[in-house]
């Protein structure tokens, strides 16, 4: 029999709640517009997989991004990269036109 275990998504829930401003709980912040949230989570899902190490990607001395155990970066991206366009991610793309425009 398996047995499920929610834990890793109820932590992705965490992680999203805790860094979008608008999903905080205990915040009068909220979106107003659709398109703020999206916006908002789409640069958050561009910081999570290229930006930010995941400890649970250790190996030995170096750690990985999501993007780099996935192959799309050979290398941990910076925000000035992403804001660049020095990546392959539409998400990124997207979020760095909105900045733009």
């Amino acid at each position: 029999m398996i047995e499920l275990n929610t834990s890793f998504i109820e932590r992705l829930n965490l992680t999203i709640r805790r860094n979008t401003s608008y999903l905080q709980r205990k915040t009068p912040g909220h979106a107003r517009e659709a398109e703020a949230l999206v916006g908002q989570l789409q640069s958050l899902q561009c910081y999570y997989n290229f930006i930010r190490l995941h400890l649970a990607l250790d190996f030995g001395s170096e750690v990985w991004t999501p993007a780099m155990m996935a192959g799309i970066a050979n290398r941990k991206l910076t925000r000035r990269d992403i804001l660049e366009g020095r990546t392959t991610c539409r998400h990124c793309a997207l979020v760095v036109s909105a900045i733009l425009h």
